[in-house]
């Protein structure tokens, strides 16, 4: 049987190599020309077969065991932020104004190192690894797009983690239930009249019924919704009017609602059309609506496989490294996957306070502990060789 946790070990110089070289060379969503190219180049080397497609960035890469059985896939995302990085260590983006802030770099390097161990011990697989290499995360949903293409038709469970700055290093998260928040987004138009304003009698003035809509909208969480349901709705812009002397004829509004309750979710376009266009009605104002749906939830909901997540990271971090940690209304379009294939989705620290670890994510002074690096290898390629055993 592999020692997954001492081949881990051995492959942690390849990992933080690649890691640097990811973070130092980002690239925004759906422009990972480069990146996809250099994850393409390094699966080769280790004599691993690819998969590309002609409507999307990124790759998937297919390690073929000895024996057949199960296919199990594993996930990375490769894209970065438009955030301008701090030039004050030799690893920093070269790229101006692109940054990885979130830690996708690690998970790219982390993926690559499991797939060092695994290819390297292919005769003892019973069964299939697919790596996904995975671009777009942070735009949208778009995980499906690798659905669509068929690369999960043959996948009997998906794996994926992200590693955590609200986590110390040495501790991991794999729990069952809720985990993220579905993302989706809504713009209203408030149309209504222009006038002086010194006679705002002969106008329909849209500002002060876009003001009421934001204002209304917000019932739907405090009195529409059970307090249980976890529902966030928030309007990130408001654009309108064109001087101070005018009564605005028409203003966008653009938010985000963000839930757990699927049912909820889907009665949401609904609800918020109707809200608006009863309040903008007062005010004489008439309003068009658009409702998109982007990352449904992530939920844990198949307990054997968080099991098994449960069982990697403590083989590569220690009896006492698992930790509770609360679902949050941020979300991850690894959820189109998990509507294939059944999957679990976890955390691993690493944040450092002694070695001054501590920004959140989005954020320019971004950077983890790369001492976590090897583990988050580890897991990946322990939740796929015991997945495949059972």
């Amino acid at each position: 049987m592999m020692d997954i946790k001492t081949l881990a070990k051995e492959q942690e110089a390849y990992i933080i190599g690649q890691r640097r070289h990811f973070h130092m060379y980002p690239e925004l969503s759906k422009q990972e020309v480069q990146t996809t190219k250099h994850i393409v180049a390094e699966l080769q080397k280790m004599g691993i077969e690819v998969q590309t497609f002609d409507n999307c960035l990124g790759c998937v890469g297919v390690i073929r065991g000895s024996r057949p059985g199960k296919t199990v896939m594993l996930r990375a995302d490769i894209d970065a932020l438009p955030i301008s990085e701090p030039q004050n260590k030799p690893y920093a983006s070269k790229n101006p104004g692109v940054m990885h802030a979130c830690g996708h770099d690690c998970h790219m390097a982390m993926l690559l190192g499991a797939a060092k161990i695994l290819s390297a011990h292919r005769d003892e697989l019973n069964g299939t690894v697919k790596l996904l290499f995975q671009w777009a995360e942070e735009t949208g949903d778009n995980a499906v797009i690798y659905v669509e293409n068929g690369a999960l038709d043959d996948v009997d469970a998906v794996f994926g983690m992200h590693v955590w700055l609200a986590m110390d290093a040495g501790f991991a998260n794999f729990q069952d239930g809720e985990r993220m928040a579905s993302s989706d987004r809504f713009s209203i138009t408030v149309k209504g009249r222009s006038a002086h304003a010194a006679a705002p009698h002969d106008g329909k003035d849209a500002i002060v019924a876009a003001s009421a809509v934001v204002m209304a909208l917000q019932s739907l969480v405090t009195r529409m919704n059970d307090p249980l349901n976890s529902l966030v709705l928030s309007m990130g812009a408001m654009n309108g009017g064109q001087k101070l002397n005018i009564i605005a004829d028409t203003v966008e509004l653009v938010g985000t609602v963000r839930t757990f309750n699927r049912a909820f979710r889907a009665a949401m376009p609904a609800k918020v059309e109707q809200m608006a266009r009863d309040v903008a009605a007062g005010y004489g104002c008439t309003v068009e609506c658009t409702y998109e749906f982007y990352p449904a939830p992530v939920i844990n909901e198949h307990p054997e496989l968080t099991r098994l997540a449960q069982g990697a990271a403590v083989a590569m971090l220690g009896e006492k490294s698992l930790v509770p940690l609360q679902k949050m209304m941020g979300a991850d379009d690894f959820s189109g996957l998990m509507r294939k294939a059944p999957g679990v989705y976890g955390y691993i620290g690493a944040r450092n306070a002694a070695k001054g670890l501590t920004a959140t994510h989005h954020n320019p002074a971004f950077d983890i502990d790369e001492d976590i690096l090897h583990s988050g290898a580890g897991i990946y390629a322990r939740f796929a060789v015991d997945f495949l055993k059972g």
